[in-house]
């Protein structure tokens, strides 16, 4: 790991340090392929799939709640999610598509060519619209005026992996006024209605139902959904993994004797990490103490406002494992085991105190944190 801080703040210009900054790839600790399902949140899924029914999923952040649907897209083999963000200002509408009011108002104005102000121009779907028109025969595009190059649709109906992240936070009564939406696959435009269309439906029939799309929705639990939203759903909270260590003490084992295919931080963090876990020589080596002191940060009586998630332990972790530098360089992770050299050790409490801890008081004691963790391993 560079010595030398990138940005050193005392105003001397040098951009060579620009030069030096690591390549990034944000889609390094999440590539589907690595994600982890406990059995339970499995079976909660296949009950979903058999049923047809959205999956409703609730869990703290950064506990892999969104990153359940792009592994079920992954291991179908079907297209990349199509995501939804829902925000406080969301309306029911927004789930399927969005209408330029103002632009087509202005090319109704300006424009001496109908087709200009055609109002299909001016509708952009969403990902749950998407899913449904991709889940149909092209021509309904077609009939429709809609561009089949705008919709990205396939040609011949495709299943979709829908994740409308975070519903908690829209307004109380987007969920309720989406109900028979879900349940049907269908939605209506009024925007397209004209005098040749009384009605403009969009939706499943029964010969279309294989298509069906695969909806997934997240809660930070931030607000109660209603009880008839919740009724059309599946459920499964995602608790916290448990660690080797805790899974072992329950079962009296051995850790190296725990199974293959357990469900723990440790294991997480393995597929995450991949070669450089194994690198880091586990289950004894760095990676390990880093886990424990992750583990120390977790448990209950140390005074923290908040405590670190999986996805900011893997972040840390990221940080103080670089991609392509050998694990002997890694001084900031093994400096966890003993104060180390001022840089090393300066490294090490700034990632502690900048990527799990994220509240300022629970960060001034980072280095208090870190030195009793230390004296409890002595």
């Amino acid at each position: 790991m560079n010595d030398t801080p990138y940005y050193q703040g005392r105003g001397a210009r040098d951009p060579r340090r620009a030069a030096a900054l690591p390549p990034v790839d944000p889609e390094r600790l999440r590539h589907p392929a690595a994600y982890r399902a406990t059995p339970g949140l499995a079976a909660a899924l296949d009950v979903a799939l058999t049923l047809g029914m959205p999956l409703l999923l609730t869990g703290e952040p950064g506990s892999g709640k969104s990153g359940l649907a792009d592994s079920l897209a992954w291991e179908l083999g079907l297209d990349p999610v199509l995501r939804f963000a829902v925000k406080s200002d969301t309306e029911s509408r927004d789930l399927f598509y969005r209408f330029d009011t103002v632009g087509r108002f202005h090319a109704a104005q300006t424009s001496k060519n109908d087709a200009d102000s055609d109002p299909a121009r001016f509708i952009t779907f969403e990902a749950l619209g998407l899913a449904i028109l991709r889940a149909l025969p092209v021509r309904v595009a077609r009939d429709l005026g809609l561009s089949e190059q705008a919709l990205q649709h396939p040609g011949a109906p495709r299943r979709s992996v829908v994740l409308i992240d975070e519903i908690d936070k829209a307004p109380r009564d987007v969920p309720n006024d989406i109900l028979v939406e879900i349940e049907t696959m269908s939605f209506t435009i009024p925007e397209l209605c004209g005098a040749d269309r009384s009605r403009v439906d969009i939706g499943l029939g029964k010969d279309d139902q294989d298509c069906r799309p695969i909806v997934v929705f997240t809660s930070n639990s931030e607000k109660t959904l209603p009880d008839p939203f919740l009724r059309r759903c599946v459920y499964y909270h995602l608790a916290f993994p448990f660690f080797d260590a805790e899974l072992a003490a329950a079962a009296k084992v051995l850790p190296a004797d725990l199974p293959e295919d357990r469900v723990t931080v440790d294991s997480i963090v393995a597929a995450r990490l991949g070669d450089r876990w194994e690198g880091a020589g586990e289950p004894f080596g760095p990676v390990a103490l880093a886990l424990d002191f992750f583990h120390f940060l977790r448990a209950e009586g140390n005074g923290l406002e908040r405590r670190p998630t999986l996805a900011e332990a893997l972040a840390w972790l990221d940080y103080l494992m670089p991609v392509g530098v050998p694990p002997a360089d890694w001084g900031a992770l093994a400096a966890l085991s003993a104060p180390a050299a001022p840089g090393p050790e300066a490294r090490l409490i700034a990632a502690i105190a900048t990527l799990l801890l994220k509240k300022p008081l629970d960060q001034a004691r980072a280095g208090p944190l870190l030195a009793t963790w230390r004296g409890a391993r002595s």
